[in-house]
């Protein structure tokens, strides 16, 4: 696999960090190691480039500004998947507090149902969401469910 991955896969490196992100913004998350005594190495992830995704920053009001603990469940044709906002990174690191819900071949969200952390713990409903490209909801601008 390592060949077929690219030759960096066959090198060996002292990564003591790692961080997860869009570096690029194209919708595809990219990988950042960070190397003892070296350059650090990116690893870009293009397959954002061959299908839709919608990426998303929360900033909570009544949660926690960063809405950490939020789940993000939404639906684009017959798929329909769910993501937990996490907070956390790697060893001397942070990773993108955007969150990518990715879409593969179709070419709308349906719907996007963010259910807010506590102490807010309200359930909003967000439509006519646009695709391929970043957006930022703001808890209590959804429509209540």
């Amino acid at each position: 696999m390592s060949r077929q991955s690219g030759p960096v896969f066959a090198k060996s490196f002292s990564g003591r960090g790692l961080a997860l992100g869009d570096f690029n913004n194209d919708g595809a998350v990219d990988v950042l190691i960070s190397v003892n005594d070296g350059a650090p190495l990116l690893l870009r992830n293009n397959i954002g480039r061959e299908n839709h995704w919608l990426g998303v920053r929360l900033v909570g009001k009544k949660s926690n500004p960063d809405a950490v603990g939020a789940r993000l469940t939404y639906q684009a044709g017959e798929l329909k998947r769910s993501r937990v906002k996490v907070g956390v990174g790697g060893y001397l690191s942070c990773h993108d507090p955007r969150v990518v819900l990715g879409i593969g071949k179709r070419k709308k969200i349906d719907w996007l149902e963010v259910k807010w952390p506590l102490p807010g713990g309200s359930i909003e409903l967000f439509t006519e969401l646009p695709i391929d490209r970043y957006i930022t909801l703001v808890e209590g601008t959804g429509k209540l469910k």
